[in-house]
This record gives structure tokens, sequence and C-alpha cells, in this order.
């Protein structure tokens, strides 16, 4: 899984070849301990569909800013370089993976 950053963000997206699924998180929040593992088992699950990537937003208040997170966990759906959805809070996979194959068909 890749760890993005305010310098390596902008060009990580542009350079993929896949969608990208950010999960933003801190180390101190209970909800985003809890959605890491189901994060970790996306990215194994739709490694063929998808890039996985997170970020750690007390790290890069930069990106957060430019997103205008304020709530984490965020995860955000990335095609082209462009949000294309998001979601805030934890959610078990099942809802995880419903939810994503809903965006990736669009």
């Amino acid at each position: 899984m890749k760890i993005l950053t305010d310098n390596n963000f902008e060009e990580f997206l542009s350079e993929a070849d896949k969608p990208v699924l950010v999960d933003i998180f801190t180390q101190w929040c209970p909800p985003c301990k809890m959605l890491g593992p189901v994060i970790e088992k996306i990215a194994e699950d739709y490694a063929d569909k998808i890039i996985v990537a997170k970020m750690d937003l007390d790290a890069n208040p930069i990106t957060g800013q430019k997103f205008g997170i304020e709530v984490i966990p965020t995860v955000i759906l990335f095609k082209n370089k462009e949000a294309i959805d998001k979601f805030i809070g934890y959610h078990p996979e099942a809802d995880v993976k419903a939810w994503l194959d809903s965006r990736l068909s669009l």
C-alpha cells in the first residue's frame, strides 16, 4: 500500500494507471484504526482494479485542506486524477466493497 504525502500526492495521482482509493486517517483516531484492516483487505481483493493508498492527515495538512477534510477517516476515490466520490467514518468491509463496486462501474 502506497503512503502519500503533501509532496507526492499530485504526482502519484498523475502517474496512476488505475483508479486510486485514498484512506485519509490519523494515528490517534479510533474509527481510523478500525477501518485500517478493511482498507488493507480491499487493497488485496481489488489489486487488479484499483491502487490503494493511505495518507496521515496530521503529517500532511495541505492536501487535507485542499480536499476540505474535516472528519476522519475520509476515503476518497479518484479516477483520472479527479475525486469522484468519498465516504466518511468507519464502514464494514461489505459496505465498502458495495460502495466501491458501484463507483468503479461509473
